[in-house]
């Protein structure tokens, strides 16, 4: 529970609300939750990465939130989808990123 109580304190740090993004992400994306990790997502086409779509037209997983052992929490969406988008927003890094979510999740320890 430790990582949901990071999330929501990032979320008050930053001015957002998060019960508003949770549920959201419940109704439109993905939220995996977990002894390990927390994340927040939603399906999209890597051409239009900042748009919500239905799974069934999706090419991408958009990450808005990940906290702790991303590679647990990518387990969960790896084989979804072959691509991935994120941003470091709360490392003020605002640059999207979209690679292989195959790649990407090789890569993590």
């Amino acid at each position: 529970m430790h990582h949901v109580q990071h999330a929501i304190q990032l979320y008050e740090k930053h001015g957002g609300d998060f019960g508003y993004a949770l549920q959201w992400h419940l109704a439109h994306g993905v939220v995996v939750s977990a002894p390990d990790c927390f994340m927040l997502g939603f399906f999209c086409s890597r051409n239009q990465p900042w748009d919500a779509i239905e799974v069934g037209k999706a090419d991408c997983v958009h990450v808005t939130m990940c906290i702790g052992n991303m590679r647990v929490a990518g387990m969960q969406v790896v084989e979804a989808m072959p691509y991935i988008a994120y941003q470091r927003q709360f490392k003020n890094d605002s640059r999207l990123r979209i690679t292989n979510f195959r790649k990407f999740y090789n890569k993590l320890k």
